[in-house]
């Protein structure tokens, strides 16, 4: 397909698109990083950290990078000092409701530089809720621009010469580990680790998430990792002449032994066809906007949306073929199960919106249970049709949890801004 030719095109391109955008983004970064209120939406202390990454597997420049980032780091921070010594304390106070400057971040910045400038600085590079407020509130004393641009630089090579270098083992380890488990397996893990940065990135300044929301990313993790190693054995035909196979001649022997079995098959397989799951979660949607629960609709329709438009991509990537010749010929590609994907993002919502209504512990357990069946049989259904291969129906799982829980994540985050309502 044309879109697979254009992800592989793109993806042979990345590294020189890396490497020519990569240094003006670590800059921009870093230097808005430092200006106050701006800063607390802006991942400076990570995009050094991949600069360092990116060094490491030779896409970026060592020298360059710790050179840039410093500069960028400096500038920013002299930015907010300056911003702090011609407006004052007026400044924040007028604008911080606006930008979700919490007290706490505040009075933990304060309590920081009340005990001594020089570690303020240092230790407020190092933090995240105070990295944004610490050069202003600076520029807010009596400290002297000579002493400040001694601290200033101190502390900005110290955090960039750190930041780097804890990117830099992280490639190093990077490489160890691809050539142990696998480059896809490895490159998930440390997506994950991303993703867990961003979920504590933003706690740690706005306080958005609720405590159980953390299963959700956990199960968010889980599922990337699975799909990244499902991916991985994908592409090894040993595997997949191996562990596919075997699979499948044990559902054929299933179906010998049982002969009604494929009739309940095709039953459960229309019951969690893509249609019919896509077109579920597109009413419940639409019913949610009705009743005006905006990030109800938005999870809804996102999750069946994003999950819908992946399986179609990933189709069209590899190209797998069917384990049945006749079907193969009938049908689009069979990697990954789109019937498995669906199903596991709708249903995984349905019990998000479901689970905190039903005050039972039973019946409420019952009820994620009854789901996680439901969801293991449509996958199931696909083997005992023989129109699928085990890994596909596994792929198809954990990237429609995947996406779910991706929606469910950035939902919350994205109407803490915009969207004042309750689920």
């Amino acid at each position: 397909m044309l879109h697979g030719q254009i992800f592989f095109s793109f993806i042979s391109h990345l590294d020189d698109l890396v490497a020519n955008s990569g240094y003006i983004l670590l800059v921009a970064l870093t230097l808005l990083e430092g200006i106050p209120l701006v800063g607390m939406l802006v991942p400076g202390h990570v995009a050094i950290v991949a600069a360092g990454f990116m060094a490491r597997i030779g896409t970026l420049n060592l020298y360059w990078v710790i050179i840039l980032a410093v500069t960028g780091a400096i500038l920013g921070d002299y930015m907010g000092f300056y911003i702090g010594r011609r407006y004052g304390m007026n400044f924040i106070s007028k604008l911080r409701r606006y930008l979700y400057v919490s007290d706490e971040n505040m009075n933990k910045a304060l309590n920081l530089l009340n005990k001594h400038t020089f570690k303020a600085m240092l230790a407020g590079r190092f933090t995240p809720a105070t990295r944004a407020l610490m050069p202003f509130l600076i520029g807010t004393t009596n400290l002297s621009s000579r002493k400040f641009w001694l601290y200033n630089i101190i502390g900005a090579m110290t955090w960039v010469l750190c930041s780097v270098m804890l990117g830099y083992l992280f490639g190093t380890g990077y490489h160890l580990a691809a050539a142990a488990f696998g480059k896809m397996l490895v490159f998930a893990i440390l997506v994950g680790f991303i993703i867990i940065w961003g979920y504590k990135f933003v706690n740690i300044r706005f306080r958005v998430f609720r405590r159980y929301e953390l299963l959700t990313l956990i199960i968010n993790i889980i599922a990337l990792i699975v799909f990244a190693g499902t991916l991985q054995k994908v592409t090894d035909h040993a595997f997949r002449l191996d562990f596919d196979l075997w699979i499948n001649t044990f559902f054929i022997k299933i179906n010998m032994l049982f002969p009604w079995l494929p009739l309940v098959g095709k039953i459960t397989s229309a019951v969690g066809g893509v249609y019919s799951t896509t077109l579920i979660g597109l009413v419940l949607g639409l019913w949610f906007l009705i009743k005006h629960k905006w990030r109800s609709a938005a999870v809804t329709i996102l999750s069946i949306s994003s999950t819908a438009f992946a399986v179609y991509f990933l189709k069209g990537l590899y190209l797998s073929p069917r384990p049945s010749s006749v079907y193969a010929i009938l049908s689009d590609p069979s990697f990954p199960s789109g019937h498995a994907a669906l199903s596991a993002s709708l249903l995984l919502v349905i019990a998000y919106f479901l689970a905190p209504k039903i005050h039972s512990v039973i019946r409420r357990e019952l009820m994620i249970t009854g789901l996680v069946i439901l969801t293991i049989l449509v996958g199931l259904s696909r083997l005992v049709l023989n129109v699928h291969w085990a890994s596909d129906v596994i792929a198809g799982w954990s990237l429609g949890i995947f996406f779910s829980t991706a929606s469910i994540l950035f939902v919350r985050y994205a109407s803490f801004f915009f969207i004042k309502k309750s689920v």
